[in-house]
């Protein structure tokens, strides 16, 4: 096999290695007061295994794609290390979107069951695609391995499943969104921002993405010559960390300084007894607003305000909690 396609490969993993570190450099910061200095919860480590597993698994990859491996087996474990760090990013980011679509849906079981059925065949079909494949290794330079025609199909099932998995999630948050807006006109006449707008606005946008890049890895094993098949797979996978890096950030950064609520007053967040924004997945974000702003329910003392159902996902476990107003 020529050089061409190995530079070009490098050249493309560097792209794609190159946009996940710039974008942890950008949002660092808010990394930093949002997560770091608050208190801990499970969620808080769902996101550093999120983040930190790529950040520190690629450099053992960089540091691989442009080694000179002295036998074809020490390239083997390496594409093997490399692809098992490719599967278990992109389950940490599906169990991530599992759990704010759950919380968004304020914890269906019906969807919790279907979003499981579907992802747990989709896992199924990925791990049949992948094992027993068979690949040629090249050891210019670095550790490049070329897929023929049955094998480069197999693999690209795997990446078929997570697009299929990332364009259900995105349909579902896109749903969701709309409904909301249908059926609760008096959330969109009061002129708060609730977390489904979040939603709209940034995490079906993120999703959009993510599916994108996972579409664009899966052609490639059709398309393109063996040594190329699959080149977008870090580029994918990076995508896809720093999405939902960025969602749950965003997330962060609408809530209040209690963290993000359902049905919390700005009276009940300025009482609370600290500032944390522990991450939570939740179906709503209610925003504080000024204190001589008229509420819509005090024109009418006869209408009593909407019951508010608030749900949190914190340290893995759902709760379920209903505000009532004094």
């Amino acid at each position: 096999m020529g050089s061409d396609p190995v530079y070009l490969h490098n050249y493309l993993h560097l792209a794609g290695i190159s946009i996940f570190y710039y974008d942890f450099t950008l949002t660092f910061s808010d990394e930093y007061w949002r997560i770091w200095k608050q208190r801990k919860h499970a969620g808080s480590y769902l996101f550093f295994l999120n983040r930190y597993l790529t950040f520190l698994g690629d450099i053992a990859v960089n540091v691989g794609n442009f080694s000179h491996f002295k036998s074809d087996l020490s390239c083997e474990h390496y594409s093997f290390y490399r692809q098992v760090l490719l599967i278990v990013a992109q389950v940490v980011v599906c169990v991530l979107s599992f759990l704010r679509t759950y919380a968004l849906y304020r914890r269906s079981k019906w969807i919790a069951a279907f979003i499981l059925t579907m992802g747990l065949s989709l896992l199924g079909l990925s791990c049949w695609a992948v094992i027993g494949q068979k690949d040629t290794v090249d050891l210019n330079g670095g550790c490049h391995t070329g897929l023929d025609r049955i094998t480069a199909i197999r693999t690209a099932v795997a990446w078929e499943s997570l697009f299929v998995f990332d364009l259900m999630i995105f349909f579902l948050t896109m749903y969701k969104t709309w409904d909301n807006r249908v059926t609760r006109p008096l959330v969109r006449a009061s002129g708060k921002l609730d977390l489904l707008s979040l939603i709209f606005r940034d995490g079906a946008m993120y999703f959009a993405v993510m599916a994108v890049a996972n579409l664009a890895n899966t052609l490639t094993f059709y398309f393109l010559q063996p040594l190329l098949r699959g080149v977008l797979s870090t580029f994918a996978s990076s995508v896809s960390v720093a999405m939902m890096s960025r969602l749950m950030l965003n997330l962060h950064e609408g809530a209040t300084g209690t963290g993000i609520l359902t049905g919390t007053t700005a009276a009940t967040a300025a009482s609370a007894s600290d500032n944390s924004t522990t991450l939570l997945f939740t179906s709503q974000i209610t925003f504080g607003h000024d204190a001589q702003a008229p509420d819509p329910y005090e024109r009418d003392h006869d209408i009593d305000p909407p019951e508010e159902i608030e749900y949190e996902l914190r340290d893995m476990g759902a709760r379920r909690r209903y505000d009532e107003d004094v």
